[in-house]
């Protein structure tokens, strides 16, 4: 029934974040990030595609070196 449910198994490579900009956020992009996910939470149908796109990029960028493997 579902063909593709253990998809664990089948990954060979760890998948990793892709760099964006600046390793760390500004105050203010942290702000806009902020702002943005109050917007989005609150009144989604308030916030253009634009912003929307603006802040996936600042949460990626926020999570970059969060997710990396520590050594064994």
């Amino acid at each position: 029934m579902y063909w593709n449910a253990n998809i664990g198994a089948h990954c060979k490579e760890l998948m990793t974040l892709a760099k964006t900009g600046p390793e760390t956020l500004t105050k203010e992009e942290w702000n806009e990030l902020i702002a943005l996910k109050e917007a989005i939470t609150w009144s989604p149908q308030t916030v253009s595609a634009e912003k929307m796109e603006k802040f996936t990029e600042l949460m990626v960028r926020s999570l970059e070196g969060k997710g990396d493997d520590t050594p064994r």
